[in-house]
């Protein structure tokens, strides 16, 4: 454990005790004393989608809410702020809260916002429900046939109902938040410090648009972000798709299965049961990954049910035959259900698997059957898998010490225990979200560890996760946040 560490134009250039850091202050040069505080390498997020979290504040936040009647005043309110000619947006509800597990209807949406175009987003943001107004603009009436990976919601009259999952909800999702979008530089600055108080300094946005990508852009040469965000691209036409039209960057993303829907498989041979939605097939993903590898990208190839990684981990083996290099060129995140020989399979591979104790602390859960593990971080770990955690936000609880103590604990906020088998140690997962996360991100040439060359990124905690009980850790406080030797939480 290091005393102190010298900073020099925003990058570490010694790490040692007290007097060794000081020997080495140059004339003018400023001593922060810290107090005795813990000090840890800022936390890096690496699949996150902060350009849709930082428009969160202009559309109705449903999350918490007990009955579609308070769904739509929550909607009515947000109908009444919202600009005409712009859709009106909300999210974050789930159906599961709601009495009879219903979800809301295109009828629901439309007593809360007549005549007007909107959209609610499940907690998810892998199903939606659109009002008429909304349907009609995304071009689905009843003769609309489900798309390839996607469903409709129908009535028994065959009417749609404005449920929208998947492939499905891409039109309908693209175009609520473009009427948005030209707003983000606006709030990027306050969102970004948002982000900061929570002690992180790097992120990677996982699901870019071609749009944001040129939002992100303005917002850099305008000097709106006030941590370091990284872009994973996707196509134009909705996040789910093929991203045919992905903006350059190094990074692509490609969505092999569904999210609450995931693509699952129970038991084996002529008996297994199939449900969710698997996009693409072993050979149609394997010749993307070898497309993208060619083209100097990495991907990021999102899989959460069981047959999504099963897919996955096939497709990647079949590529790794054709180009052994695309080994260091992708990784897997989410992987929630995995059996012992997927994670055998996952660990002959050695490629990141990036997971989310964020739903764990969200909302515990159980696995469907006997021989399917959920979120089974320690076997993970046990393996050799190269293991990040992230926070999917704001599909998931942003605070990674909300995710560290869940990794940790196994207790979701309302006290249920999952699984406490799989359970890591404090030291395993603090590391998972700073240099496994960046190390995941390919970010690690510059963060993740406190080191000299290194970004001088870092937190300053109320008291160190190695140091108390796995019940206390909810209780430490991010006390300030410095982001290349500049303090931006609380403000200098």
């Amino acid at each position: 454990m290091a005393q102190a560490f010298a900073v020099r134009a925003g990058r570490i250039v010694e790490v040692g005790g007290t007097d060794e850091i000081l020997w080495l202050r140059e004339p003018g040069g400023e001593v922060h004393d810290l107090g005795g505080g813990c000090v840890i390498p800022g936390f890096v997020d690496p699949h996150n989608h902060f350009s849709i979290g930082a428009l969160d504040c202009f559309w109705a936040d449903c999350r918490g809410a007990g009955s579609v009647e308070e769904i739509q005043e929550r909607l009515a309110a947000a109908a009444r702020a919202t600009p005409a000619g712009v859709w009106v947006r909300g999210f974050g509800y789930d159906h599961a809260a709601l009495p009879g597990r219903r979800h809301p209807t295109r009828g629901d949406l439309d007593a809360a916002a007549p005549g007007r175009p909107a959209l609610l987003l499940h907690y998810s943001h892998h199903q939606g429900v659109a009002s008429s107004a909304a349907l009609a603009a995304a071009g689905i009436a009843r003769a609309t046939p489900d798309p390839p990976g996607g469903e409709i919601g129908r009535t028994r009259a065959g009417e749609p109902d404005g449920l929208l999952f998947e492939r499905a909800l891409g039109t309908a999702e693209t175009r609520s938040r473009a009427g948005w979008e030209d707003r983000f530089v606006e709030v990027a600055r306050a969102a970004s410090l948002g982000y900061a108080a929570h002690g992180i300094t790097a992120i990677q946005d996982a699901a870019v648009t071609p749009a944001m990508a040129r939002r992100y852009a303005e917002a850099r040469a305008r000097g709106a972000l006030a941590i370091h965000v990284a872009e994973a691209q996707v196509g134009s036409s909705g996040w789910f798709d093929p991203p045919e039209d992905a903006a350059p960057g190094a990074w692509l993303k490609l969505f092999v299965d569904g999210g609450y829907r995931c693509a699952m498989r129970i038991g084996h041979g002529a008996a297994a049961r199939r449900g969710g939605f698997l996009f693409y097939g072993r050979d149609e993903l394997a010749a993307r990954l070898l497309a993208a590898w060619r083209q100097g990208r990495r991907v990021i190839c999102h899989a959460i049910g069981n047959l999504g990684v099963e897919t996955a981990v096939g497709a990647i083996e079949d590529a790794l035959r054709a180009h052994p290099a695309g080994r260091e060129r992708v990784r897997i995140d989410h992987a929630m259900f995995l059996e012992r020989e997927l994670i055998a399979r996952l660990a002959d591979l050695g490629v990141w698997v990036v997971g989310q104790p964020s739903f764990l602390s969200d909302s515990g859960g159980a696995a469907p059957s006997p021989e399917l593990m959920l979120r089974p971080f320690r076997s993970v770990h046990a393996a050799g898998i190269p293991q990040a955690f992230s926070s999917d936000f704001p599909c998931g609880v942003l605070a990674p010490l909300a995710g560290i103590a869940a990794a940790v604990t196994r207790r979701s906020r309302a006290g249920a225990l999952a699984a406490p088998e799989e359970a890591l140690d404090a030291a395993d997962a603090l590391r998972a979200y700073t240099l496994g996360a960046a190390r995941a991100a390919a970010l690690d040439d510059e963060r993740g560890s406190l080191e000299a060359g290194k970004r001088a990124d870092f937190a300053l905690l109320s008291a160190s996760p190695l140091a108390v009980a796995p019940e206390e850790l909810l209780t430490i406080r991010v006390l300030e946040s410095w982001v290349g030797g500049e303090r931006v939480v609380p403000a200098a």
